[in-house]
């Protein structure tokens, strides 16, 4: 008797030591997620893991909605349809009030996972309140759609970053797209729910997270970001991303630190201080048409790229 008693006190204890309770959370919004969906349920339900898949659509086309509405048939799925959209930082708040376990990972609707251990490489960090980010990545050849190539590129050059580099200055590099985080530092910081479209919402979550000292650990687990836009819808996206970046410098206009953490608003500083705005505006208007040309092409120059950032933080 006394000898049954001690196996299943082994058998409890080995339980709660490898058991895990996550909530993984994904913003949806015109992507079919069914794949990437059924890789993560595939990889959880064999583990001893308590777990949760929040899929919340931000009003997504009608095409989209109905292919990933049989997501709601899994056992492990809560799948919520919003009636209009609420945008990027919202639903993101929203996915982690919805949540019921303290361990949160968000992804990207328009990503793949690539490793077989890909939550497993997580579980190992859910003892204390961190927060981890797992890096981004990109197919290693171009797409065939051409339109699609800048796009790539982009990604390949400035943010496929392994964990060595992103570790030098850990909440500069930090993405919304593959994280995981405790739950109390969440509603300590949230997202901010001002950033509505495109780009930067993780930008100012990095930001307030340095304020708070709470450093971000840095890991090679990446997704692979699979929602190429053509060339139009891209540069259009850029401009979003510019107008929140707007924001992001009246509401931070004294945080010189941001200020020289992100490149754009550094020279929008520098310019500012030369007062050279105009002339700066004047030579991008005269060579518009060349560097838009140059972005669509097979040889894309970034450094363009970020002059045309740079024209619209200026107009």
């Amino acid at each position: 008797m006394i000898k049954i008693f001690f196996q299943n006190i082994k058998k409890i204890c080995f339980f709660e030591k490898n058991s895990f309770m996550i909530s993984i959370l994904i913003p949806v919004y015109n992507f079919d997620v069914r794949k990437l969906v059924y890789e993560i349920n595939k990889q959880t339900k064999n583990k001893k893991i308590d777990f949760e898949i929040i899929l919340i659509d931000d009003k997504s086309k009608k095409i989209f909605v109905e292919k990933n509405r049989e997501l709601k048939n899994l056992e492990s799925v809560i799948y919520i349809e919003l009636q209009k959209n609420i945008g990027r930082s919202k639903i993101r708040n929203l996915l982690a009030e919805k949540s019921k376990f303290e361990y949160l990972i968000f992804m990207d609707c328009d990503s793949e996972i690539e490793n077989d251990n890909f939550i497993k490489n997580y579980l190992k960090f859910c003892k204390n309140e961190i927060i981890i980010y797992g890096g981004l990545n990109y197919k290693k050849k171009p797409p065939i759609d051409k339109k699609k190539y800048f796009r790539w590129f982009y990604g390949i050059k400035r943010e496929v970053i392994s964990s060595e580099i992103r570790k030098q200055n850990s909440n500069k590099s930090f993405k919304t797209s593959n994280f995981l985080i405790h739950k109390n530092i969440f509603n300590k910081i949230k997202f901010d729910e001002k950033i509505k479209t495109y780009g930067h919402e993780d930008t100012i979550f990095g930001f307030e997270l340095k304020k708070q000292n709470i450093k971000i650990i840095h890991i090679d687990n990446p997704l692979i970001h699979i929602g190429l836009e053509d060339n139009e819808v891209f540069l259009e996206k850029t401009k979003e991303a510019i107008e929140n970046l707007k924001y992001i410098s009246d509401k931070f206009h004294n945080e010189n630190e941001l200020f020289n953490d992100i490149k754009i608003l550094k020279y929008y500083k520098i310019i500012k201080k030369l007062k050279i705005k105009f002339f700066i505006i004047l030579i991008f208007l005269i060579f518009k048409n060349l560097i838009i040309k140059n972005l669509k092409s097979q040889k894309p120059n970034l450094k363009l790229f970020d002059f045309y950032k740079i024209y619209f933080i200026l107009k």
